[in-house]
C-alpha cells in the first residue's frame, strides 16, 4: 500500500470511529419519575468544523432500572447528576417500549434517539464519610442516612418509619 493511500485509510477510519455514538458521560438535567426518563447534557464537548463545541442535549431518554422476579429498584435522580448513557446498536423503540423481540421500523445505529440512561456516576473528586466498611450501603450523600447490609447483620441509621405491621421472629427489641 503506498503511503497517501494507507494515510487515506487511516482518516477514512479515524472519521468511521469518530461518526459511531457508542456511550457518553452526561449531566442530569431533569427527571420525569413518572415517565422514568431523564433529560441529559453531555459532557464530552465535539470537534465540529475544528473548534470544540458542546454537544446538544439529549431529550426523554429512558432510565435503566435493575427488575426482576417482581421486584424493582427505582432509582431517583435530581438535576446536576452525572450518569452515562449508552447508545443502542439499533432503533429500539418497538423493544423498549414493549419489552419484546421486535423487528427495528427504521435503519438507525448508534443513535440519540436509541439512548438509555444506565445510571449515576461518581465523580472521583466525591468523597463520603461515616459509612459502614465492606457492606452494601444506601444512603444520603452525606453519609447522615443509610441501610447497610454487612456479613453480619443489616444497619440503619436515622428515623425509621413503618407502614403496616412489624414481626420480631427472634431477638430483642429495645
Amino acid at each position: 500500500m503506498h503511503l497517501d493511500e494507507y494515510k487515506y485509510q487511516q482518516i477514512h477510519d479515524e472519521k468511521l470511529a469518530a461518526s459511531i455514538c457508542v456511550s457518553a458521560v452526561v449531566q442530569v438535567t431533569s427527571f420525569d419519575p413518572a415517565k422514568m426518563t431523564v433529560n441529559v447534557q453531555p459532557l464530552s464537548k465535539g470537534l465540529q468544523n475544528g473548534n470544540y463545541e458542546s454537544s446538544p442535549p439529549i431529550l426523554g431518554i429512558p432510565v435503566a432500572c435493575t427488575k426482576s422476579g417482581g421486584f424493582l429498584f427505582r432509582p431517583w435522580f435530581k438535576a446536576g447528576d452525572t450518569g452515562v448513557v449508552v447508545y443502542l446498536d439499533r432503533e429500539s423503540d418497538g423493544s423498549v417500549m414493549g419489552g419484546k423481540e421486535t423487528i427495528p421500523s427504521s435503519r438507525r445505529n448508534h443513535s440519540s434517539s436509541d439512548a438509555i440512561f444506565v445510571g449515576a456516576i461518581v465523580p472521583g473528586n466525591f468523597t463520603v464519610s461515616g459509612l459502614p466498611d465492606e457492606s452494601i450501603v444506601l444512603a444520603t450523600e452525606d453519609g447522615g442516612k443509610y441501610v447497610a447490609i454487612t456479613k453480619e447483620k443489616i444497619l440503619i441509621k436515622g428515623d425509621v418509619e413503618v407502614d403496616g405491621s412489624v414481626k420480631v421472629s427472634s431477638g430483642i427489641i429495645g
